[in-house]
């Protein structure tokens, strides 16, 4: 009997544990502009690369149908000469030389995990003679993802003069169907174990 109402428990406890991840997979970024921090890490490790501080914070993300892009700048440009993001070339949005910095932008199959990148340095300047590739990582904070406010408000002036085209309604609905049903289910594996295990508890008491 106690291995019994053992199992019960567990299976609750599982379905509450279930439930709470599925609700953290939800958290995804929605469609919007925001500003988000990030570090650069060394290719085989979570250690902070030499190059991070190559890189100005934070990068901007667009997400758009759960695609994302992301644009951020690299100051020492004249140095960085190559930036591989997941094995694609970056696209080179503008330069300034007397900065020597330049804004780039590449898409990106998710922030929620380190994403794999190879920068080139090449420099032939101060006395220095360094020629190198190297893979690097870099890792989103997704979780304290900034929604830009200018971002959102022209968004809402274009969703006001132009009306919802077909695909864009059925993102809308589709998503929150899919969501109710798979709580629904969640919710019902939690009321059948929760049942179970009230029933074996009078059971246990009527044959005491």
């Amino acid at each position: 009997m106690k291995k019994i109402l053992v199992s019960a428990v567990f299976v609750v406890l599982f379905s509450f544990s279930f439930f709470s991840s599925g609700l953290t997979a939800q958290a995804a970024l929605s469609d919007g502009t925001y500003s988000v921090d990030y570090t650069v890490l060394q290719g085989d490790s979570d250690s902070v690369s030499m190059a991070n501080d190559y890189f100005d914070k934070p990068a901007t993300v667009t997400v758009n149908g759960g695609k994302y892009t992301v644009s951020l700048q690299v100051n020492h440009s004249k140095w960085i000469t190559g930036l591989w993001v997941e094995g694609n070339a970056v696209n080179v949005a503008s330069k300034n030389t007397s900065s020597d910095t330049r804004k780039v932008s590449f898409p990106v199959s998710s922030l929620s995990n380190p994403v794999s990148a190879k920068i080139k340095v090449d420099i032939d300047d101060d006395g220095l003679n360094y020629h190198h590739e190297y893979q690097i990582k870099l890792r989103f904070d997704e979780g304290a993802a900034k929604s830009l406010a200018a971002a959102v408000k022209s968004s809402d002036k274009n969703d006001t003069n132009t009306p919802a085209t077909k695909s864009d309604t059925n993102e809308k609905v589709a998503n929150p169907k899919s969501s109710d049903s798979s709580q629904m289910f969640l919710y019902g594996i939690i009321f059948v174990a929760a049942g179970t295990g009230l029933v074996l508890l009078k059971r246990r008491a009527i044959f005491k």
